[in-house]
């Protein structure tokens, strides 16, 4: 096992996995406009998406990158120290799904350099980013953050052992999220 301070996630694994994710969902001829910043290639996908695809289509395939980033992360989250610790892996989905989201919203934080929070509310969870990576922040209203949304429904796919939940964007923030504790399925 890693020490505790080592991170599995590396800044370049998590460009990698987004590339790989882009790729999977729009193919390798992908030709989006370049990011302002090689270090941040999510950075305007909605808008670009938008733009070239029309508004429900946009915002769908940025759900679907989302999830396919999920599903390229999984694998180096897994790794992180506190989803290997045995007192993790043991506990009851309901408070595996609560605790995962805490360890994630961490985790989030630092790929995306933004501060998330996650609060528990009596029916659900709220997942509260401080803003969407995907969209510039002058035109963030306009956009439902759906990569934040596929990347949710993807990791609690994961974390729960295979339960579907319906995440929903909050009225008041178009980035923010509500996860209810109750699955679909």
């Amino acid at each position: 096992m890693r020490p505790q301070a080592e991170a599995v996630a590396t800044d370049e694994a998590v460009r990698r996995a987004w590339q790989t994710a882009v790729h999977e969902i729009l193919g390798p001829e992908s030709t989006l406009p370049e990011p302002e910043s090689p270090l941040r290639p999510w950075e305007n996908l909605l808008p670009a998406l938008c733009d070239r695809y029309g508004e429900a289509a946009g915002l769908g395939l940025g759900l679907r990158i989302g999830r396919a980033f999920a599903r390229q992360m999984i694998p180096h989250i897994a790794e992180e120290a506190p989803f290997q610790a045995a007192a993790f892996r043991f506990l009851p989905w309901p408070r595996k799904m609560a605790r995962g989201l805490h360890h994630l919203a961490e985790l989030a934080s630092t790929w995306f350099g933004l501060a998330v929070e996650v609060e528990a509310a009596p029916w659900a969870m709220l997942w509260l980013p401080q803003g969407c990576p995907f969209a510039p922040p002058h035109a963030e209203a306009a956009y439902r953050c759906t990569p934040w949304e596929g990347f949710l429904q993807e990791m609690l796919y994961w974390l729960s052992g295979g339960r579907l939940f319906a995440v929903r964007t909050t009225e008041d923030h178009p980035a923010a999220f509500h996860i209810p504790r109750r699955p679909l399925h």
